[in-house]
């Protein structure tokens, strides 16, 4: 079932550059879909809609089958978590979460059972009488987050909540947003340009870019089957390596006609200090960067064809000078001339 329903939406501060132009999109009931792309592809934009923040140009939203048509933000049943958290300096963490639920003529009581339980879910039982300005960035995220949860939402949107948070917080937060979302068994919308942060916590994935989706899927679908070069390109650390296709036809590869491009992940692909024979892809290169992580080593390969990053998990000795990088037919993937993704397999 759908909970939220973006229909043919145009967004445009300027009549002659929409940020976003006749774009369709729905959200699963309970999903924790996550808005990803880079800077400026109109991923908050989005949101902010959604919230009743900004106004579509044209089309509809409809949340729970409801048009948003002339409804306030406060009267959508959601509860948004900002980037900079958005707390009052004045008022102590209780003070904070408990603003809304006053606002909202909640009774005593029933304030005080709801602060107890979203308190509970984001550790911060021993914090509720402090002020914002004694507490570290991770703790204030959390007030954010408790405050959301007060409410007893349907929605909860949240725009790049992590970004202000150093790497150790952001993992620790990811994980806290991941049991948050099963506990709840709410609809998340989550904003952010980082895939990590997409591909770990996301049941869903609307990858973005200049205003248009560019493929809605799982993580494990936008991995391992890129609708096209872009989704290709985007996900993954290090990303797909892409080859115009006249690399693997030099190589005596058969490939579909309409090939232009071909792909492969970084763990796909094999190094080997010598020539070898076998089916696939054989390419020679020359190493140009070596990083050792422990459990697996990172390279640069310098080729024919362009520069070509490989993952290696094999634990051998770290090769040095020329190489041979090999591809096993299956982890190819192929790109036609509108870099949009081919279900064929060479041969």
């Amino acid at each position: 079932m759908d909970k939220i329903v973006l229909e043919h939406i145009t967004k445009a501060y300027d009549k002659n550059a929409p940020v976003i132009e006749d774009l369709n999109l729905s959200i699963r009931q309970g999903s924790f879909t996550v808005l990803l792309g880079p800077s400026g592809c109109g991923k908050s934009t989005i949101l902010r809609m959604i919230a009743g923040l900004e106004k579509e140009t044209a089309g509809e939203i409809r949340i729970d089958g409801v048009s948003m048509k002339g409804v306030d933000p406060g009267d959508r049943q959601i509860a948004m978590v900002f980037q900079n958290y958005a707390l009052y300096p004045t008022m102590t963490v209780r003070g904070n979460i408990e603003f809304g639920l006053i606002n909202m003529k909640i009774d005593k009581a029933e304030r005080n059972r709801r602060i107890e339980e979203a308190v509970q879910m984001v550790g911060l039982e021993d914090y509720l009488d402090r002020m914002p300005a004694k507490l570290s960035g991770g703790q204030r995220q959390r007030v954010a987050l408790a405050r959301a949860i007060v409410k007893k939402p349907s929605v909860f949107l949240m725009d790049e909540p992590l970004s202000n948070l150093d790497s150790k917080l952001r993992a620790q937060i990811r994980t806290d947003l991941i049991e948050l979302h099963r506990k709840l068994g709410a609809t998340f919308v989550y904003v952010t340009h980082d895939q990590v942060e997409a591909m770990s916590m996301g049941t869903d994935i609307v990858l973005l870019e200049n205003g248009q989706i560019r493929q809605h899927d799982t993580p494990d679908a936008l991995y391992r089957e890129p609708a096209n070069v872009f989704s290709a390109r985007f996900i993954g650390t290090p990303p797909m390596n892409i080859l115009p296709i006249r690399a693997l036809r030099q190589a005596g590869m058969n490939t579909p006609l309409i090939a232009m491009h071909a792909g492969f992940r970084p763990e796909a692909c094999r190094v080997e200090s010598r020539p070898t024979a076998g089916s696939g892809l054989r390419l020679a290169g020359q190493v140009v960067t070596r990083e050792n992580l422990g459990d697996q080593i990172l390279y640069k390969v310098q080729t024919d064809f362009g520069m070509v990053q490989v993952k290696d998990f094999s634990g051998r000795p770290e090769a040095y000078g020329q190489v041979t990088l090999c591809v096993d037919p299956d982890r190819l993937h192929f790109f036609d001339g509108n870099e949009c993704r081919l279900t064929e397999k060479g041969a």
